[in-house]
């Protein structure tokens, strides 16, 4: 159950620049430890292969790219796509433009356009840069500083999707119905030139005034409200796990949850959509590499509800429903306890290979409830740039280039270690975190809600305790029911190694 954490602007140092303060330069130092063993610096050989590849392709987003492929592009520079991301990011990957389309009933309701950067253009099949993208597989990020699949020159500029900037892209055009449900689909290769860098803050405190969106993305919460019903219809859950974030109030500093906000949630459904589209097209071409997730089993889910009944809930209805119903933004401990549990229904996920001889259930992504591929970050994960091409010459049912046909096998593989690696960091950048947080408040008692329980091989036995203040999830020494609310001691925290150790008080 890992979160992504959240730094508040007075930690969070631009091109690393180092923070003022002693538990700043203590949350840096560990981060800097984490990252030590990690590839920071790209080769020479492999940077000097992307400043090549900037130097020759850069100004031209018309030229036929060193991934080989002379389909030609779509001008589509005249339509305003917009960027939304996180604050302050630079490697965008994604811009949209959505419509709401004034059609007979029966008809589409939206059009929604998805431009995503073409990074494969730069990378020469088998070349020096190749080969390093290989090896990292994906971004890694920690709250200070990320290790880029991709050099700077590529991530945050030439690929980049800048507002104002020229940039190839494929670019998804999907018509939905009313109902969310897809009324026809198209992908293509084209040059886009974004308006706008916007960020989620920003747009939701817009839309949370009754101030108007921009117009690129103004239809945003009706269609995504739309793809959520969508969503329900087809079985599919979205696991909207809070952030954990160090907030600061008067030069204390804190764990605090942040639940997401509409607008991502929005946001995330047309990545979704996208996904599904490209699946569909790779589907039908019979080659291609899926994201997928198995179904959960019964046994499974009778834990999940149990859970859900010890918490205080109704589990009287399928597990999906359970969740929505709960909301993932109520700031209840006992709700927000749920939602840190659920990802225990969904285990095994991981890269499948379009073949003859697979069945119907290994192909589902069983939290979408439908097939679905890794297709909208290609600057920040490997697997994307490969999806990309092959669903675009499904599409428009020609031949995918020989390279990405030819890489798909390995990738599974390469996707499982890389995001291995990148699960190990994100856990450990917790621990951290939550040990230097609370190193000064050994001895002091928490309010909790256990939401689990084990007993270790010395047979110790341990409870698993959601605390909403500071916003941690622990094991403590001691016995109790999930559900019950319960006090932990911190009995020791160790900065160096990120331990805690907590014990229930009787």
């Amino acid at each position: 159950m890992l979160t992504r954490l959240r730094l508040p602007s007075s930690l969070t140092p631009r091109r690393r620049e180092p923070a003022p303060g002693p538990l700043a330069a203590r949350l840096h130092e560990a981060y800097a430890r984490l990252a030590a063993d990690l590839p920071d610096e790209y080769p020479a050989a492999a940077l000097a292969d992307a400043e090549a590849a900037v130097a020759e392709l850069g100004s031209d987003p018309f030229a036929v790219g060193r991934d080989g492929i002379e389909t030609e592009r779509v001008d589509l520079r005249e339509i305003p796509f917009v960027t939304i991301d996180p604050d302050g990011a630079t490697d965008l990957d994604q811009a949209m433009h959505l419509e709401t389309l004034d059609t007979a009933e029966g008809q589409a309701a939206f059009r929604v356009r998805y431009a995503i950067a073409d990074v494969g253009r730069f990378i020469t099949p088998g070349g020096p840069l190749d080969a390093e993208t290989h090896a990292r597989g994906q971004t890694i990020y920690l709250p200070d500083r990320r290790i880029p699949l991709h050099p700077e020159v590529i991530s945050e500029g030439a690929a980049s999707l800048l507002p104002g900037e020229d940039r190839a892209a494929y670019v998804f055009t999907v018509e939905l119905a009313a109902d969310g449900t897809i009324v026809s689909q198209d992908l293509m290769r084209a040059v886009v030139r974004s308006r706008a860098q916007l960020d989620y803050d920003t747009v939701q405190a817009d839309a949370d005034a009754g101030r108007p969106l921009p117009e690129a993305m103004a239809a945003l919460p009706a269609i995504g409200a739309a793809l959520q019903a969508d969503e329900v219809a087809r079985g599919g859950i979205d696991l909207a796990i809070p952030d954990q974030e160090v907030t600061e109030t008067n030069g204390d500093y804190t764990l605090a949850y942040r639940p997401r906000q509409g607008i991502e949630d929005d946001n995330a459904q047309i990545s979704l959509l996208a996904g599904r589209v490209a699946a569909d097209l790779m589907l039908r071409a019979g080659h291609g590499v899926l994201r997928t997730m198995p179904r959960p089993d019964e046994e499974t889910i009778e834990a999940f509800l149990a859970i859900v009944t010890g918490l205080g809930f109704d589990a009287a209805a399928p597990y999906q429903d359970v969740i929505r119903s709960i909301g993932h933004q109520e700031r209840n401990p006992r709700a927000l306890a749920v939602h840190y549990a659920s990802p225990s229904l969904f285990r095994g996920a991981g890269y499948t290979l379009i073949g003859a001889e697979t069945g119907e259930d290994e192909l589902l992504q069983a939290a979408v409830g439908a097939p679905y591929a890794h297709t909208t970050a290609p600057l920040r994960r490997l697997v994307d740039r490969y999806v990309l091409p092959i669903a675009e010459a499904a599409c428009r049912e020609g031949d995918a280039p020989a390279w990405a046909l030819d890489g798909l096998a390995e990738l599974p593989e390469v996707m499982k270690e890389t995001g291995r690696l990148a699960g190990q960091i994100d856990k450990q950048v917790i621990e951290y975190t939550e040990a230097i947080l609370l190193a000064e408040r050994t001895g002091e008692v928490f309010d909790g809600v256990v939401v689990g329980s084990r007993t270790t091989k010395d047979g110790t036995a341990l409870v698993e305790v959601h605390v909403p203040e500071p916003a941690v999830v622990v094991w403590a020494a001691g016995e109790a029911p999930v559900g019950d609310p319960v006090q932990i001691r911190l009995r020791s925290a160790e900065p160096e190694t990120g331990t805690l150790l907590f014990d229930v008080v009787a």
